[in-house]
Order: C-alpha cells, then structure tokens, then sequence
C-alpha cells in the first residue's frame, strides 16, 4: 500500500481468470514472437503473397487483438507499466497493431517474393 495521501495510483482488482491471463500473454508476449518468427518465414521462403505463413500472420494479429479485448472487457486490465487500462488505450492499441502488422507483412513479402529471390 503506497502511504502518500496525495498519490492518485488506481490498483486494478486481482485477475484470478486463467482466461485473462492466457488473453494477456498472447498480446503482451506469445503473439509478438510468433509474429516475429512467422515474419522471418515470409521473408526466407518468398513463396508468394497468400501462403500459410501469411494466413498464419494475420490469425496470430487478430488473436492479439482478441486477447487485449478480452483483458480490456474483464475489468483487470494494465497497462505494460502496470497502470490502469482505458478504452481509449485498446483503440490506439487496435490501431496501431494493425497498421504495424500491414506494413511488416507487405515488407516482409515484398523482401521475399522479390528483393531476395
């Protein structure tokens, strides 16, 4: 318990959900390195544009975004520093991935299906 009267720190209630716990670790860890391992795939077997690896892609993307969603809809939801989550925040979080996510991939099939054939 912080003993400064002035200090204005919200504690989000306990997550005790296995659901919610397994919703923020697909967002905050399993989800980017999935993508970053199926990005190298993209990259290193230029295939084409619309292969498993790219399906693969934008399925992990969208379960990222299912996964901050659902924290978001049970109330427990932080922020990476550990503050209170806003909706506001799950907007730029949505908007941000998904601009994010469009760019890697179309680089990423851009440098395996024609810079580094």
């Amino acid at each position: 318990m912080n003993s400064n009267p002035r200090s204005t720190t919200v504690e989000p209630c306990p997550n005790d959900s296995i659901l919610v716990l397994g919703a923020r670790l697909t967002w905050v860890m399993v989800g980017p390195v999935a993508l970053l391992g199926l990005t190298y795939a993209i990259v290193s077997r230029g295939t084409g544009w619309l292969t498993g690896f790219d399906a693969a892609f934008a399925i992990v993307a969208g379960l990222m975004l299912l996964g901050r969603w659902v924290e978001q809809r049970s109330g427990t939801a932080t922020t990476i520093k550990g503050q209170p989550a806003t909706f506001e925040q799950l907007k730029r979080y949505v908007a941000i991935l998904m601009a994010v996510a469009a760019g890697v991939w179309i680089v990423a099939n851009l440098l395996g299906n024609h810079l580094l054939q």
